[in-house]
């Protein structure tokens, strides 16, 4: 999973390419069920690597957004920064995620499908050839998984479940 960085969050909220004047708080509402801290484990696909990380969900700036901090645990060190917000003229849901080397990306959500909540996109100015999968399992606990779009299709890079801390 690889989200974003901290620093560069007041400036891109600022400059996120969708209004949020007339944001709904209804449908940011809908992200709530996130709110509080994770702890999560997992596996790379690939590899079979074990990853831990803890997440992070908080409301932000009037409740117009929602801030998720992705911190992997050692031995791994990603670290990222994503802003939830509603794009009312787009009637979607949109996010920035950037991390500490600099990188920003954009995803879009049509918000929630049954108990699943589909992000996708990439980098900014470029193909939308990522997706991360939020799958609710219980009120304690979700599974989330990375994918990156190969030849048309979508393949796993890693999946975690996460449990609500307490």
């Amino acid at each position: 999973m690889r989200l974003a960085g901290i620093v560069l969050w007041p400036v891109l909220v600022l400059a996120m390419p969708f209004s949020q004047q007339n944001a709904s708080p209804q449908r940011i509402a809908d992200l709530q069920y996130f709110s509080g801290e994770w702890d999560c484990s997992g596996k790379f696909v690939r590899s079979g690597a074990n990853i831990e990380a803890h997440l992070k969900f908080e409301s932000a700036l009037d409740q117009k957004f929602v801030l998720f901090r992705h911190d992997d645990k050692p031995p791994h060190n990603y670290h990222a920064l994503a802003e939830w917000g509603w794009d009312e003229p787009g009637k979607r849901f949109v996010s920035t995620v950037q991390d500490p080397s600099g990188g920003t990306r954009l995803f879009y959500s049509h918000g929630w499908h049954g108990e699943q909540l589909s992000w996708e996109g990439g980098a900014i100015g470029g193909d939308n050839d990522q997706q991360f999968l939020f799958e609710k399992l219980s009120q304690q606990q979700f599974r989330i998984s990375y994918s990156v779009r190969k030849n048309g299709n979508w393949t796993p890079v890693d999946a975690s479940t996460c449990t609500r801390g307490s």
